[in-house]
């Protein structure tokens, strides 16, 4: 029998915890050169995923698929306006709707790449859904034509195509967000596409914990040489964000152990383990109930993960 695998449900979600805006409509791609053959493909509404590509001389490879069936065409009007090359392969960065959903509207021959833990989680799709509407104004029609495609190779840490005079690599570093968080590297344009890795000033420890993103960053530092992130939910960065998320996770952790030794309560720990001045917008930001709610969810994990 396979291991249980516990899915997110908005029921166990601080108070205060604000639901992601994905809704894709209307939403266009724009094309970013890298360089080398790397191409990002940023969306016009902030919040909602980008995703990209790589042109070698055999073919393409598309990272994520997006939400619809819709986005997933867009995806693959914007390659076509760069290259006729056929598009080889897909990886999904992890298992949400947002970036498996599309899969099923990519050409047949197109390899689907995912990480373990990504292709065991994928096949909940209907749960997905669930999961996913209300990030989505409560409208399941933007699923429509959405049917279950799994992963055609599944890989541990590390997956490499040669795209012809192009190599593309795939990493798992550990979890961060998810479980099966994959990082997509160019090495010739020296970028990495981080899906939810990377979103706002510091990130969301969705399915972890402080620890767990902390030690999947240390090595995401440690093995790359990248200039560029690409989120999946924010605007293009530089690779110092690494860093930064290495220090707000620092603090977290540091915050949640003292809480534990105090014998704090789980609200004691979420209401005074607060997020540092570097790390807070201000109070008239309409993203700081946004990013108090993700801090004070990060501290609940944590609290979680070294109260048991």
């Amino acid at each position: 029998m396979s291991e249980k695998i516990s899915l997110l449900k908005w029921e166990n979600f601080p108070k205060g915890f604000s639901k992601w805006k994905l809704n894709p409509t209307g939403a266009r791609l724009e094309v970013k050169d890298l360089g080398c053959g790397a191409y990002a493909l940023l969306s016009s509404i902030p919040g909602v995923n980008n995703t990209g590509f790589v042109v070698g001389e055999q073919g393409v490879l598309v990272i994520d698929a997006h939400f619809s069936v819709p986005m997933a065409h867009q995806i693959q009007e914007r390659i076509r306006e760069v290259t006729d090359k056929p598009l080889t392969h897909l990886v999904n960065l992890n298992y949400h709707g947002d970036h498996t959903f599309g899969n099923c509207a990519f050409p047949e021959e197109t390899v689907i790449i995912q990480q373990r833990e990504t292709a065991r989680r994928v096949l909940f799709m209907e749960e997905e859904k669930d999961f996913m509407t209300p990030c989505v104004d409560n409208d399941p029609s933007i699923f429509d034509g959405v049917t279950l495609r799994t992963a055609d190779v599944e890989f541990e840490e590390y997956y490499k195509v040669d795209l012809g005079g192009c190599v593309v690599e795939c990493h798992y570093f550990g979890p961060a967000n998810t479980p099966g968080d994959t990082i997509v590297y160019a090495p010739g344009a020296k970028a990495a596409w981080t899906g939810n890795v990377t979103g706002g000033i510091f990130g969301l420890a969705l399915e972890t914990d402080a620890i767990k993103f902390r030690e999947t960053l240390k090595r995401f530092i440690e093995t790359l040489d990248v200039e560029v992130l690409v989120p999946a939910h924010r605007t293009m960065v530089g690779a110092e964000l690494l860093q930064e998320y290495l220090v707000y996770f620092s603090e977290v952790t540091d915050g949640v152990k003292q809480a534990v030794r105090a014998g704090w309560s789980l609200e004691e720990a979420m209401d005074r383990v607060t997020q540092s001045k570097a790390f807070s917008l201000p109070p008239d930001d309409p993203m700081a109930v946004v990013m108090t709610g993700r801090h004070r969810y990060n501290v609940k994990r944590t609290y979680l993960a070294l109260a048991n």
